[in-house]
């Protein structure tokens, strides 16, 4: 089987059409065509549907896609075993998270690991949530997610990695009476902006709402990035995670934890085939910079 059929389809099902595949992949459109083609007389099955400018997977397309990743990733292992023999000089890691956990604890992760490892290639592929990121690690298109929730999967392995903590943001001049530590109750009241339902921070907001306490929704936005610029310019509240909440209080905004705490655990997720020699570097650096960091004992 041509390999590079193989590339070529891989590529062309997570672009979604056979032109944006081409062009992340550097070939013409008409040369990754002709090889989906070849590819599909060889297996005797179309791979796609044609569907305008884009392109669906068929039935034999979906059963082939998660086999594909594994021959390919299992191509890249066998490039790396022959450079394993000269140490860890390559590699290419493949990594997902939904936004937040890019920024903490992921970025950090990366930093240190390629001031250790600066042969290696890092791609990041967004995911809007954790669920999103653990369906991409659990069909190969990458070898390694942090997500915010423990996966139920016995083709996964979970690492707690980091723990994060849930507080409250409000906009500058909220009053210096306002507590380091508040209970939810306190902010009954309060307008709020809030990221879309699914995320953390969207369900202690609907939690707290639930139990009695009067939290408006002002702003919905299903940009993160836009909700502490919101809080800076006196829209209302926000809920956040500490290191979110850290640097918006150097901007201005008044942050405080919430009384009692209310705090999560970050996984580091991989499947539980064995990992390419790069991406197994990346699990150990990262295992071992969380046990330097996490709380010894959890919170409660």
């Amino acid at each position: 089987m041509d390999l590079r059929g193989l590339q070529y389809f891989v590529s062309s099902a997570d672009a979604g059409s056979f032109t944006a595949a081409a062009e992340a992949l550097y070939v013409s459109q008409p040369s990754l065509s002709e090889g989906i083609r070849r590819l599909e007389r060889e297996l005797a099955t179309p791979l796609f549907h044609r569907v305008g400018k884009g392109v669906v997977l068929t039935e034999s397309g979906l059963v082939l896609l998660p086999m594909a990743r594994n021959l390919l990733r299992d191509l890249d292992e066998a490039r790396e075993a022959m450079v394993a023999l000269k140490g860890l000089q390559g590699g290419h890691v493949r990594l997902t998270s939904p936004p937040g956990l890019s920024v903490d604890p992921l970025a950090q992760i990366v930093g240190r690991f390629r001031d250790k490892y600066p042969a290696v290639t890092l791609s990041m592929l967004p995911a809007e949530d954790g669920n999103l990121a653990t369906q991409a690690v659990l069909s190969a298109a990458c070898e390694i997610g942090i997500v915010d929730r423990q996966p139920h999967s016995s083709d996964l392995v979970a690492h707690v990695i980091a723990r994060n903590e849930i507080m409250v943001i409000s906009p500058p001049g909220t009053g210096h009476e306002e507590p380091t530590q508040i209970p939810l109750e306190a902010l009954t009241g309060r307008s709020f902006i809030s990221s879309l339902p699914g995320t953390r921070t969207r369900t202690v907001l609907n939690e707290a709402r639930e139990s009695g306490i009067d939290l408006r929704i002002v702003v919905e936005t299903p940009h993160r990035e836009a909700v502490v610029p919101l809080v800076l310019e006196g829209v209302g509240s926000a809920f956040v995670t500490s290191s979110v909440a850290r640097e918006a209080q150097k901007q201005g905004a008044v942050a405080s934890a919430l009384q009692p705490q209310i705090s999560y655990d970050v996984y580091l997720i991989h499947r539980s085939k064995p990992l390419t020699r790069a991406a197994a570097a990346f699990v150990s650096h990262a295992l071992l910079l969380s046990s330097t960091t996490m709380p010894q004992t959890p919170e409660t």
